[in-house]
């Protein structure tokens, strides 16, 4: 039985944990110190500090699978990073999947495939990258990359940040994703013999950012956004086909207004 490390038991790594152990894997789930409560849901649970790897980070490793949902802005990503990469190389780990982001690709204009340069504008952007860069370039296991869009969810929503506030760029298009289709990807990922590849994930639509984020203050009940610009700084739109295309996924939450 193929046996999974979830490395940040968070927003994003707590219910992708759930889901997989929902689905027969053994999982390996980790939080610091900072969180004193253990994990349950049948996840053997890990007190990892990313920012002092402990003894206990080799049992932790001692899987076939390794999911990294670190956020990007940690201090330090790639450094700490790089730490964990040398402890991985001296595991039992062939697979690792690292969720990234499209910040990679900085204020690009036009259609962002994979293929697109990268151009990261901001320090935890840069360290993204080269954290990827890392563990590509690393022969003793295989990485796919996960290029995150806005990631969005339950209580989690741009719009409860911007509401009665200037939106400038009206015109810009939304780069947004359920964390629900996250975990659906990083399902099939596993499933799939993939290594060794880079994709974006963002939801297929991308409507105008004033348009989209009015609704959403009006559907709950928050005060309007404030629209001053209605010219475009960069227009973005980041596509999903490769995924979509290779692994067969289908994105099954839409960017309905939340509720």
């Amino acid at each position: 039985m193929t046996r999974i490390a979830v490395l940040g038991c968070g927003w994003l790594g707590l219910p992708l944990a759930k889901e997989l152990v929902a689905s027969g894997y053994k999982v390996n789930g980790s939080r610091t110190k900072i969180v004193k409560e253990k994990i349950d849901y049948g996840i053997s649970s890990f007190n990892i500090d990313i920012e002092n790897l402990t003894n206990n980070i080799e049992d932790f490793l001692n899987v076939n699978v390794l999911i990294i949902t670190i956020p990007p802005k940690l201090k330090n990503h790639k450094v700490k990073l790089s730490e964990l990469i040398k402890k991985i190389e001296n595991s039992p780990i062939k697979r690792v999947i690292y969720t990234s982001s499209i910040s990679v690709y900085g204020n690009t204009s036009g259609i962002i495939t994979e293929k697109t340069r990268t151009n990261p504008t901001r320090d935890s952007s840069i360290q993204v990258l080269e954290t990827e860069q890392l563990l590509n370039n690393n022969k003793n296991f295989s990485t796919c990359i996960l290029r995150l869009g806005g990631l969005i969810g339950e209580k989690r929503h741009p719009a409860y940040y911007l509401s009665g506030k200037e939106i400038k760029y009206a015109k810009d298009l939304i780069n947004l994703v359920n964390i629900n289709d996250c975990i659906l990807a990083i399902k099939k990922l596993i499933q799939s013999n993939i290594t060794n590849e880079v994709f974006n994930l963002v939801n297929p639509d991308h409507p105008e950012k004033g348009t989209y984020y009015k609704k959403c203050c009006e559907n709950l009940k928050l005060p309007i956004p404030i629209v001053t610009k209605h010219k475009s700084s960069v227009i973005k739109e980041v596509s999903s086909a490769k995924i979509i295309n290779s692994i067969n996924f289908q994105f099954k939450y839409d960017l309905a207004y939340p509720n």
